[in-house]
């Protein structure tokens, strides 16, 4: 039967032997363990306990010492705030000028353009700043409905060129006017009247509309008065840059989005509806005498509504009413006007008879404002330049008369010196024009173009 040692023979086996020998015997047997490992896994090995050895000292240092990480904020000089309106709709006024008028004009376009669009400014430090002293213009600030802003000092609008640079420059539609869709883009010489049955939202299923080049165009127009699809643009200049001095932002555009499939440009006919600048459109038409009046659509084109109940009905309803429009039958209606060169490039077919001004007059007076028509120089009737303090009154007493063209008081005193010869005419700046019997001013910037 086989015998097993022992506890007490075993410990006393154990203390037979000395330490050196217990680290010698570890020692041949790491050899024997290492003599039966391949290169290969010799190799990595090493590269394991190198890299648990690099992670230990790495943590160890991360945790011991304070390193500040950079951070980056984009500063546009304003804040942008929780807004009422929709994100989506922008229109977008750009102008380094500080003009008289642009308070006065941003304010009608946020009257008449649908009440869910938002607006921005992006101007000078000049022209900001001049906009920004209207009480009116603060307050739609503080309502979130518009927003000021400056043009990067990095970029300039002074120029038709630099305009272009900037309206095809990625970081506008990428960056500043995100997360928008849909960009109205208006400058100091267009306007939208608010006498027009047309809404901008009627446009909204188009990549671009604008003033057409041509009334039978495919596609393009004008950009000074022109809605946008902003995603488009963005594929297109993901795609494509725009050699600086080439086409205007406009032609260049429209030329690449009419080009894109799918695209969905409106053609000349529905453009004119849109804005008027160098050709007319189709007049207002109404029916006569059979119960019937039009109603315009977007496309220009009059659909017969039946106006049996009352004419007062068809009117709310957005049709023509014979009785109520006779005034505007046969004459073109835009829903806005585009002109150029600030108010000074007008175009016969749209401004070249006084009938067809004195209609404008009548149906969008509005315009007036982007006109080169100075009211400080014309005072309509047959007044000149310079009111004087009626003579013959005493001090303190009221009483005011007027130097007419030939030079004479009121009352019929000749006055010394204030003559038709001496340049009092000359101080009005514009000469008039009688339609009608009523005095309007003669626009000095008439030209054909």
């Amino acid at each position: 039967m086989a015998r097993f040692p022992n506890l007490s023979e075993r410990g006393n086996a154990l203390q037979g032997r000395s330490l050196g020998d217990v680290f010698e015997k570890a020692k041949q047997l790491t050899f024997a363990a290492w003599g039966r490992t391949s290169r290969r896994m010799r190799l990595a090995g090493a590269i394991i306990l190198f890299l648990i050895l690099s992670s230990y000292l790495s943590l160890a240092a991360l945790q011991t010492a304070g390193v500040a990480l950079p951070t980056v904020s984009l500063d546009y000089h304003y804040q942008q705030q929780a807004t009422k309106f929709n994100e989506s709709k922008v229109a977008l006024l750009i102008e380094n000028r500080a003009f008289p008028i642009l308070a006065p004009l941003m304010l009608h376009f946020i009257s008449v353009v649908p009440p869910d669009w938002r607006f921005r400014f992006m101007g000078s430090l000049e022209s900001v700043e001049h906009i920004n002293k209207s009480v009116a213009i603060r307050e739609q600030v503080k309502a979130g409905k518009l927003d000021l802003t400056y043009i990067p000092a990095n970029m300039t609008t002074g120029s038709q060129e630099e305009i272009s640079r900037f309206l095809t420059n990625l970081w506008l539609y990428e960056v500043v006017l995100q997360p928008a869709e849909w960009l109205l883009i208006f400058q100091t010489d267009s306007i939208l009247c608010a006498n027009s049955r047309k809404n901008l939202n009627d446009y909204l299923d188009y990549d671009w509309i604008g003033a057409p080049w041509s009334p039978s165009a495919r596609f393009g127009g004008n950009g000074g008065l022109s809605v946008r699809r902003v995603s488009a643009i963005i594929d297109v200049l993901r795609q494509q840059q725009r050699e600086d001095g080439s086409e205007p932002e406009d032609v260049w555009l429209t030329d690449r989005l009419g080009h894109r499939p799918g695209a969905k440009l409106a053609n000349g006919t529905v453009s004119l509806v849109f804005s008027g600048e160098m050709f007319t459109g189709e007049g207002v038409s109404i029916e006569h005498g059979d119960g019937k009046a039009l109603r315009d659509g977007p496309n220009g084109n009059g659909t017969t509504t039946n106006t049996t109940t009352s004419p007062l009905d068809a009117a709310k309803d957005g049709a023509y009413v014979e009785g109520i429009d006779d005034w505007r039958e046969g004459f073109y209606e835009p829903m806005g006007y585009h002109t150029g060169g600030s108010g000074k490039w007008l175009h016969t077919q749209i401004w070249g008879s006084p009938q067809l001004r004195k209609h404008i007059w009548e149906y969008c007076p509005e315009v007036k404002m982007t006109l080169a028509m100075d009211a400080a120089k014309f005072v309509p009737g047959t007044c000149g330049a310079n009111w004087k303090k009626k003579r013959g009154l005493e001090d303190g007493a009221t009483g005011f008369g007027f130097i007419g063209l030939e030079g004479e008081h009121d009352d019929g005193l000749d006055l010394e010196g204030e003559s038709e010869d001496d340049g009092v005419l000359e101080a009005r700046g514009y000469d008039t024009e009688i339609i009608d019997g009523v005095e309007y001013p003669v626009i000095p910037g008439l030209m054909p173009w």
